[in-house]
Parts: structure tokens; sequence; C-alpha cells
């Protein structure tokens, strides 16, 4: 994939949305400096070509009572059919990433769910059915250190 041409005044509005994605405009005009007009036709801009492709809030999953953060590295029996397996690990509401790797695993996937019970049900009631998974390991992440979203531009 081409990387995409992004000037300075793209890499601040990215920036800044990354810091506070509700900001508006016209304050977002203020802090960079730029012509609101320009920040708003900028943001479209980069909207449309999928650079900015949502915005949502980053929640505190520990605050809402979801608990248990896993990664789970999983085999496959066939890896021509990898497509449609991430596919519908991807569908999974507890499914957060999912991930083709390289070396002894094929897929790596991020979870949160409440607590351990829930992270068992998940692997053996959804996962564990999906056709063409042979095996799962998982990690359960003792304490989370840094966790976000941002990109360094």
């Amino acid at each position: 994939m081409r990387e995409p041409k992004l000037d300075s005044l793209d890499k601040k509005i990215l920036s800044e949305l990354q810091d506070d994605a509700t900001i508006s405009y016209k304050d977002l005009a203020v802090k960079i400096g730029a012509p609101e007009s320009t920040i708003y036709d900028r943001t479209k801009r980069l909207k449309e070509k999928k650079i900015i492709k949502t915005i949502v809030p980053l929640l505190d999953s520990d605050r809402l009572g979801i608990l248990t953060t896993a990664f789970i590295r999983v085999s496959i029996d066939n890896i021509s059919e990898i497509r449609e397996i991430t596919e519908q690990l991807a569908k999974l509401d507890e499914v957060l990433e999912v991930h083709e790797i390289s070396g002894e695993w094929d897929i790596l996937i991020k979870v949160k769910v409440r607590n351990n019970r829930e992270l068992r049900d998940l692997e053996v009631e959804k996962i564990g059915k999906i056709k063409g998974i042979r095996g799962l390991y998982s990690l359960i992440c003792i304490r989370t250190v840094k966790e976000d979203i941002r990109l360094s531009l």
C-alpha cells in the first residue's frame, strides 16, 4: 500500500484529533493557527481517504467492569482458510484486534472480557467452534502498563 501524502498541517490535525476527537473545528483552527474552513476541508478529505476511520471515545475497561485482557494465539488447520477464519474472529464483540502472524501460530487476537470465566466461555463457545481452528493458547494480562491507540506522526 502506498503511503499517503500528508503535509505538516494534516499531521497537526491528526495529532490534535488523536488527543481530543471532540474538539470543534473552530477550536482546532485556533490551536493549529489555520483558517476554520481549511481545517474542515482537510478533516473531510482525511475521512474520505479513510485515514480517519472513525471517531470513538477511548473507554476505561476497568471502570466498566471489563477486567480481563487476554491475547490468544490461534493455530489453524489450513493456511488457505486464514482469511475466512480471521473474518469470523473479527465479528466477535469481545475481540478487539485480529492479526495474521508469522511463526508457530497463525493468528493473534486481543480480547477483553469481564472475567476469566467469560474468557473460557469465549474460547469454548465461540472461538473454539469456528471451523478450521486447531488450537488456542491464551496469555492473560496481569497488569496493563500502557494501552493507547494514538499513532506517532
